[in-house]
């Protein structure tokens, strides 16, 4: 855990972007590496067009 107001955090480099606007609520927003994991955002090529925007949307079952 990172707590956000702190100025040693807030002054590091490599993890200030946890503080700034954009960042807020990215678990909501489904941007975090399991969410893209879990919705194949990370599959790129011939096949991956069957994945987006999901599977439901392709009228497929698991």
């Amino acid at each position: 855990m990172v707590d956000k107001q702190r100025p040693s955090v807030l002054a590091d480099k490599s993890i200030s972007w946890i503080a700034a606007a954009a960042s807020t609520r990215r678990v909501f927003r489904g941007l975090t590496s399991a969410a893209k994991r879990r919705r194949g955002l990370y599959h790129k090529g011939t096949g991956a067009e069957k994945i987006r925007p999901s599977l439901r949307a392709h009228n497929r079952t698991k």
